[in-house]
């Protein structure tokens, strides 16, 4: 009875493990979403941005970045953006970290130190760590402003990345 049992509850999960994967993860975007000049409801560009430059990343440790998270382990002040949306690593299996913040009216040159302060913390913790070129794609990681936000790319493949964000996030 215990056997019976214990095979049932294994063909269980073994069906709950295989309907979990399909459940949907990504959402294609529409071609309507493509068009540069699509406005979008705060936070709608860049999560969708994020979903799409993340589907791709294999690299594990991927948190969200939150404002909570960027004072806490950044030492910043969030009174200075409106909103932050991104996706950073622990480091410890490599880097793929995009940070995307809109300040303020009149805090956009903090802001910008923000990320470089980020930038530079990321680049001292591969510094003495350096994993899967960690420390070059830090250090050559790039802050740039689209639209509303300023942005800080350091991720292998940067390029792609930026194309993505051009797609979300208008000018």
């Amino acid at each position: 009875m215990q056997r019976l049992l214990l095979i049932f509850s294994c063909i269980i999960l073994v069906i709950l493990f295989a309907l979990q994967g399909f459940q949907p993860q990504y959402r294609l975007p529409t071609s309507e979403q493509l068009e540069e000049d699509t406005v979008y409801e705060e936070g709608d560009g860049p999560e969708q941005a994020l979903a799409e430059i993340y589907f791709d990343v294999e690299i594990m440790g991927v948190q969200e970045a939150t404002s909570e998270k960027l004072e806490s382990e950044f030492g910043l002040d969030p009174s200075i953006w409106l909103s932050v949306h991104g996706r950073y690593t622990n480091g410890r299996f490599g880097i793929a970290d995009v940070f995307m913040i809109r300040p303020r009216v009149g805090y956009e040159d903090e802001v910008r130190e923000a990320l470089e302060t980020i930038k530079l913390s990321r680049m001292n913790l591969f510094r003495n760590f350096d994993v899967y070129n960690s420390l070059s794609i830090a250090e050559n990681g790039s802050i740039y402003r689209r639209g509303d936000y300023y942005i800080l790319l350091m991720i292998e493949d940067e390029e792609r990345a930026r194309e993505i964000i051009s797609q979300y996030i208008p000018r």
